[in-house]
């Protein structure tokens, strides 16, 4: 009766299904175990090249500008501090000791030497003395003098040619 009991008993019909879904995980599991392997030595050798590459590098050797370059920073340099210059102090203080008898023809900056040189005509000799005074109580001029004066005539009128020099004050 024991064999009969074998063949009356009821089949399980899941348990081809779970080995099956066994095996497939069995054998996902061992994939992916082979394929982190791979990943770690393929992740190793790239390293390892990385590590040679820097062993091998060449330190570059500091580069020494050219003369032309260095010429070009300079006049960079030059242009920066030019425009950085403010001019407002100085022609607010030409404005302020302008006159109607003082005419101005030349306005001749010298911004290395941070000097100036004004060139003009007066109607008359005490007109430009009085001008010079009242440059060389502007604030923004200093060391105000009368380089060269001229007696002139033009269209038939006596006028003194001048020419006045001045340094910027800081």
């Amino acid at each position: 009766m024991r064999a009969y009991r074998k063949l009356l008993k009821p089949r399980r019909r899941w348990i081809g299904a779970v080995w099956f879904a066994a095996l497939a995980l069995l054998a996902a599991a061992l994939g992916m175990a082979f394929m982190a392997t791979q990943y770690l030595q393929s992740a190793s050798q790239w390293e390892q090249a990385l590590q040679e590459a820097r062993a091998r590098r060449v330190v570059p050797r500091p580069v020494t500008p050219s003369r032309a370059a260095l010429e070009e920073q300079r006049r960079w340099a030059a242009l920066a501090n030019e425009r950085a210059f403010s001019w407002y102090p100085v022609f607010r203080s030409l404005e302020q000791a302008n006159s109607t008898d003082i005419e101005l023809l030349e306005f001749v900056p010298d911004k290395g030497s941070r000097r100036i040189t004004l060139r003009g005509e007066a109607r008359s000799l005490d007109a430009l003395t009085d001008y010079v005074a009242a440059l060389q109580v502007q604030p923004a001029l200093a060391e105000v003098y009368l380089a060269r004066q001229k007696n002139i005539s033009r269209g038939g009128m006596a006028l003194q040619s001048f020419e006045i020099r001045a340094a910027l004050s800081e």
